[in-house]
């Protein structure tokens, strides 16, 4: 039971972090920056839940790491394909170009790194101190 509330305490502070950080960084701005500040959201999402992954196993090796990379490629390879080719998929708004904007922008760069350092710092932190108290190196 408790893990259970540690993790839904910890999925709470990084749903906040990243919904707050992106808004608070793209909360003047036009149209297409509404657009990036959504991708920015998804972004930050996804390498968030690939770090937070990557934090929970017990061996890192190269399955983890070549699944997780291929994980990301796909999320960016079918946004970049989306974005380019989907005109006007959907009714009333046109993602078209939005993810090659964002990821010109240094804002965008800048908002994500900061925003998934600030939410996975808990959870590592949290682990190196379990680890450090599991196996100390003696």
């Amino acid at each position: 039971m408790w893990s259970y509330w540690v993790n839904i305490l910890d999925a709470v502070w990084q749903s906040a972090v990243i919904f707050f950080m992106a808004y608070l960084s793209y909360q003047n701005e036009s149209f297409n920056d509404v657009s990036s500040f959504g991708f920015s959201i998804i972004f930050s999402m996804i390498v968030t839940s690939l770090i937070h992954v990557v934090l929970q196993t017990s061996r890192i090796d190269w399955s983890l790491i070549s699944s997780t990379a291929f994980s990301f490629l796909v999320f960016l390879g079918f946004t970049l394909v989306f974005d380019d080719v989907c005109v006007v998929c959907i009714p009333g708004e046109s993602p078209y170009q939005v993810s090659y904007q964002a990821l010109r922008q240094g804002r965008f760069w800048f908002t994500n790194l900061l925003t998934i350092v600030t939410a996975m710092l808990p959870r590592f932190t949290v682990k190196c101190i379990y680890n450090m108290m599991r196996n100390p190196l003696n």
